[in-house]
This record gives C-alpha cells, structure tokens and sequence, in this order.
C-alpha cells in the first residue's frame, strides 16, 4: 500500500505543481488579466467546496456543517491574526497571501492525510480518490498560484510558494501511515478533514479572492468566475468517466 502511495501522492504533487506553473508561462500579465484570473480562482475553489466536498461529507457526517463551519473560522482566524502580524510592514497585500497560503496548506495536508487513510481503508477506495484527486490538483494548482502571483506580483516568489503547497502532501500522507498503523481507520474519519477543507475553501473563494476582484469593472472578470466553474465540472466529468 505504501509504494502504491508514494507513486499517488507523487503524481499529485507534480500534477498541482505543474498546474500552478501554468499562470507562470506567460511573461507579463496586465492588472485586468490578473484579477480575471483571480476570479477564475475563485470560481474554481467555491465549486469544489460547494459541488463537491460538502456532498461528499453529508453522505458520512450527520453533523458536517460544523465541521465545514469550523474550517471557515479557522480561515478566518488565520486572516485576522495575519492582518495584525503584517500590518506594519506589508499591509492588506501581504497579510491576504498569507492566509491564502496558510489555508492552502492545511487543504493539502488534509487531500494527503484523506488519501492516505483511504488506502489503508480499502485499496478500491484508495484508486477512487487518487483518480478524482490527481484530476482537480491541476485546478488546484492554477487556482493557488494565479491568487499568490495577483497578491504578490512576485513570479519567484510564487513558484516557490508552489512548490511549498505541493510538498505538504507529503506530511499529510506521512501521518495517515502512522494513523493506519496504530489504529484502525474508518470512513468516517476521512469526511472530518474534507468538510474542514470545504469551509476553508468557502472562505477562500468568498472572502479573500472574490472581493479583490472588485478593484475594476471590466466583463472579463465574471465571465472568468463563471469560466472557474465550468472548469471544476469538465474535470469533475473526467474524474467521474475515469473513475
């Protein structure tokens, strides 16, 4: 089970990467560009937490909306408390890549550790997820890194952030081998993170991203929010062909 992970978990990792890479190709992007795909982000992020991962939680959790609840004040006490810390020195800007990243992270060290329970799990299981999974990493990706780039406006900087979210897979991943090894794991368990990312997603999308969107009126910007979407369900209709 676990080499057959590690290989999951691997391609997943580049599949994010590589999909965040893709905002990185083009050498200049304009304000209205940025901010069109800073919707698009969006739009792809409350897709996922709305379309998939609450469905998901409901079927084995009675009491998900608090989880999904939790995830969004955790998200939002990590925004606030960032607004405090980096107020001074890099203002709204600074403190809103931060929660961005933060949230992220917890996202995909939840994806490994839920991945990784599911193979303990059921290997059939497993197969499942890896494919729905390694399918919305490219999205993901693209999401992350075209937020960070209008953010930071820093290209460097947010290869290496990139590069960074992809690697905490990896710890996620790692702790669901000692959980499995410990203890028996049920299905159950594996709804508790996801609902915890779908409400970090809700806040991501809904409050950290769409608002920043607002800076201009141009109709590129919610033709891109809708374009997010249709994008989550092309690969939502692949994961689910495939699967």
């Amino acid at each position: 089970m676990s080499n057959i992970l590690f290989i999951v978990v691997l391609i997943s990792s580049v599949a994010y990467i590589l999909g965040g890479m893709i905002i990185l190709i083009k050498a200049n992007w304009s304000q209205t560009s940025v901010l069109a795909l800073t919707a698009l982000s969006a739009g792809l992020l409350l897709a996922i937490a709305i379309l998939d991962l609450i469905p998901d939680t409901e079927e084995e959790l009675n009491n998900s909306s608090i989880y999904i609840l939790l995830g969004f004040v955790i998200m939002y006490l990590i925004t606030y408390l960032s607004n405090v810390w980096k107020k001074e020195k890099d203002g709204f800007e600074g403190s809103s890549m931060i929660g961005i990243s933060i949230g992220m992270s917890l996202h995909n060290f939840f994806e490994g550790l839920s991945l990784g329970v599911s193979y303990a799990i059921n290997v059939k299981l497993g197969i499942i997820v890896s494919i729905t999974l390694i399918l919305h990493k490219i999205p993901e990706g693209l999401s992350y890194s075209s937020s960070v780039l209008a953010i930071s406006r820093d290209r460097k900087k947010t290869a290496m952030y990139l590069i960074g979210q992809g690697l905490c897979m990896w710890i996620g991943a790692g702790l669901s081998i000692l959980l499995a090894h410990f203890t028996q794991i049920s299905e159950k368990f594996i709804a508790i993170p996801i609902a915890i990312t779908a409400g970090i997603f809700l806040y991501l999308g809904g409050t950290a991203l769409l608002p920043v969107t607002n800076k201009i009126q141009d109709k590129k910007i919610p033709m891109s929010f809708l374009c997010g979407i249709i994008f989550y369900f092309l690969f939502h209709g692949l994961s689910e062909y495939l699967g």
